[in-house]
């Protein structure tokens, strides 16, 4: 499955707006209709979103997408929070990053460091990486297909002995009163395991996950002095 350019922006606009329009979507990307409902149809058959009459509208969660489709989400938010994140990056650190679209975006900015050493559960990042000629390690674990991570006993028990200078971490919300979480329990337990070992651990949270709860609890972010939210959060 490939998208093209303008598929990619109608997917922006379907996420920035809830629904989107044929008729605007056509002038806005300057296309015809006619095309704008052919790329809505393959969206839809892709599973991305539901036609509706005249437009579409969201299908579920995204945060159901494999991860190399969530890259085209809330883009400019998640460079701005990889740019914003590079103040924490220093030469010669061990790094864990957790699987995650909006982490990813942080990786061009490690061949500007030195003597760095990067751990991750996530083939999707480690395949960013081996173009940078990093040093790196691939945990061990279960293969989980949408997020192209390891997870499971055999990653958590290589983390657990592992404690890296710094963790860059997302994770799927974010409560008002600083309590992370995620739907998934085995992403959870990383990023827990993560929290705890690390000595600075950043989590880069997008406002597609502001004041959203899940079933997981990762973290209550007023209860670690290691912890830092991007963008900044009013904690209690």
């Amino acid at each position: 499955m490939t998208l093209n350019n303008r598929q990619k922006q109608i997917l922006n606009e379907l996420e920035a707006s809830r629904q989107v329009r044929v008729t605007k979507l056509a002038k806005k990307l300057f296309a015809s209709e006619m095309t704008i409902r052919r790329d809505l149809e393959y969206l839809e058959k892709e599973g991305f979103l539901i036609r509706c009459h005249g437009g579409a509208v969201p299908i579920g969660n995204h945060l159901l997408y494999p991860i190399k489709y969530r890259m085209w989400i809330n883009t400019k938010e998640k460079k701005d929070l990889a740019l914003a994140a590079k103040k924490y990056l220093k030469d010669g650190q061990v790094i864990f990053f957790n699987s995650s679209s909006t982490t990813s975006y942080l990786i061009p900015y490690l061949k500007e460091y030195k003597d760095l050493h990067i751990i991750t559960n996530s083939v999707h990042l480690l395949s960013l990486l081996g173009t940078l000629h990093i040093s790196c390690t691939l945990t061990g674990g279960d293969y989980h297909e949408v997020e192209q991570c390891l997870c499971g006993g055999g990653a958590e028990a290589y983390l657990s002995d592992i404690n890296p200078d710094l963790a860059i971490l997302s994770c799927e919300g974010i409560t008002e009163d600083g309590e992370i979480t995620d739907s998934h329990e085995e992403m959870a337990r990383i990023a827990r395991i993560a929290c705890k070992n690390a000595k600075q651990v950043v989590f880069l949270m997008d406002t597609s996950k502001q004041e959203s709860k899940y079933t997981y609890t990762v973290c209550r972010v007023a209860e670690h002095d290691n912890i830092i939210v991007l963008p900044p959060h009013n904690q209690p």
